[in-house]
This record gives C-alpha cells, sequence and structure tokens, in this order.
C-alpha cells in the first residue's frame, strides 16, 4: 500500500535515489541514455541499451559514489530496470551516504 512517506511502498530512500542513479547510467552510457528517458522507463537497462561495458562503469560509480559493493557475478544486474537497481542499492545502504 502507498503512503506519503513510502510512495507505491518502496522502501525508505528509493525514490529520492532513483534521479542520482539515473544520472550515473546515464554518464555510463555517455549520455547516449537520458536521465529522463531513464526515470520515464520500467525497461531493463540492456534494453534501454546499457551495454555491458556501460554496467562495468556503472558499478564503479556506484562503488565509489556509495560505497556499496555491487556483485559482477549477479546475472540479475543484467536484468534490472532503473527502479530494480535502486531498490538494490537502498538494500545495500546507499541511502545513507551523499
Amino acid at each position: 500500500m502507498s503512503t506519503p512517506e513510502h510512495p507505491r511502498g518502496l522502501p525508505p530512500g528509493t525514490e529520492a535515489l532513483r534521479p542520482q542513479v539515473a544520472a550515473l547510467v546515464s554518464r555510463s552510457t555517455d549520455g547516449l541514455i537520458g536521465v529522463r528517458e531513464l526515470l520515464d522507463s520500467t525497461e531493463p537497462l540492456a534494453a534501454l541499451g546499457v551495454s555491458s561495458l556501460s554496467l562495468l562503469r556503472l558499478v564503479d560509480a556506484v562503488e565509489e559514489t556509495y560505497g556499496v559493493l555491487v556483485d559482477l557475478g549477479d546475472r540479475t544486474l543484467y536484468t534490472e530496470s532503473l527502479h530494480g537497481l535502486t531498490e538494490r542499492l537502498v538494500r545495500l545502504g546507499a541511502e545513507a551516504t551523499p
């Protein structure tokens, strides 16, 4: 159930973190995928055109920015949407940084 504090039942911090993560994704693709496109989409990042090289760059940026470790061996990383990635980062504790 949706509450004002937790829209659509998302974990705390998810909605506030989404634009920041979208910016990291956009930068990892050298701007080929825009922040607005990422925020509006429910498609997996790979379906939007995020390549394996961009995912590596994204993971590096996420780890550097938020101080969390993202397991590249986890195959779900390649099938997640921005929403799924953001939820994962919240679970990893990224909401506590910057």
